[in-house]
């Protein structure tokens, strides 16, 4: 039986849904209080395992029962997690930690072509299972193949500030051949260099979607990981620097939406909805900013070069339109 995921203790933490099968002939689904009996669940059945803590006997899941999402708790020791797909390690040495994020404790070091299981992946982590034991690696130190997001610089060094050697194309499969914080190592067109992690993706056969989680709240979840960055003027590098309209045309770019990099065009997009009918993750409008709707009055938006990416009062200025994307 695999642990399931760590629980998120703080937005350090960095929560991957994995897939569960039911492995007992029946098992039940409880309240997150474990106060009421949801439902009977049968062997072989899917659920996605939300969070998990490998000493408790239950594990938080979500599991679609026709139109309706349930979440509820299970048993761990009644669910197996299942694997997504193989990977090695990518760099010399890495370390597997018990959970995702700046919290994680070692579990076990792992060489260079170590082999993984793949069980998910978001935000920039993995959860794998590596030598029987179930962790987190960030996306740099795993082996598999990458798809540049965006027309990127191949560098001569893990640095922005770095040579460019090459201009990649947008949509260029990549095969890293080594990994550094924020960076891998790639060969193209016969040239070795560097591309930064933010212009890549990862295959999204390692990625099992939370059914519970609305477009918005995807989008602010995502959003949310770039707090304290810097404000740039007109840059659009969501973690080297960016401007208002850079940050909220680069989070929606995450989830296909193009938008353009200007406060004013971005209010020509999407739906408009009222102030009363403002959801997380809308993109609140004003004269020469834009931000994204947190809920609780605030907006998460690139503010100036002494804030940078922060929360703001999503009244601080008049509005002039609200826009849902998603």
């Amino acid at each position: 039986m695999l642990a399931a995921p760590a629980l998120a203790a703080e937005t350090e933490e960095v929560v991957i849904p994995c897939q569960g099968t039911v492995a007992a002939e029946e098992v039940s689904l409880v309240s997150e209080d474990s106060s009421e009996a949801l439902m009977m669940l049968e062997e072989g059945e899917q659920v996605v395992l939300l969070s998990g803590d490998p000493e408790s006997e239950l594990a938080l899941v979500a599991y679609e029962a026709g139109d309706e999402v349930l979440t509820g708790c299970v048993e761990q020791s009644a669910l197996t997690l299942q694997s997504l797909g193989r990977a090695t390690v990518l760099t010399e040495r890495a370390t597997l930690l018990d959970a995702a994020g700046e919290g994680g404790e070692e579990l076990l070091n792992l060489t260079r072509e170590s082999p993984l299981l793949v069980l998910g992946y978001a935000d920039g982590w993995y959860c794998v299972q590596a030598q029987g034991l179930t962790g987190y690696l960030p996306e740099t130190s795993v082996c598999a193949d990458l798809t540049t997001t965006s027309k990127l610089n191949l560098r001569a060094e893990a640095d922005a500030d770095s040579e460019s050697l090459d201009l990649i194309p947008k949509g260029t499969e990549l095969t890293p051949v080594d990994g550094t914080e924020g960076w891998y190592q790639v060969t193209y067109d016969g040239q070795n260099g560097y591309v930064s992690a933010e212009y890549v993706a990862v295959p999204e056969d390692y990625q099992v979607e939370d059914p519970t989680m609305t477009g918005g709240e995807a989008v602010l979840a995502y959003a949310q990981q770039f707090l304290g960055n810097r404000y740039v003027w007109g840059g659009t590098s969501l973690t080297n620097g960016c401007d208002c309209s850079g940050y909220v045309m680069q989070i929606y770019a995450e989830f296909g939406v193009s938008l353009p990099h200007s406060s004013s065009a971005i209010r020509g997009y999407g739906e408009k909805v009222s102030y009363d009918e403002m959801e997380v993750g809308d993109v609140v409008c004003y004269s020469g900013h834009v931000g994204i709707y947190a809920g609780n009055g605030q907006i998460i938006n690139a503010l100036n070069s002494r804030k940078g990416i922060c929360y703001t009062n999503v009244n601080y200025a008049p509005i002039v339109t609200i826009r849902r994307m998603l």
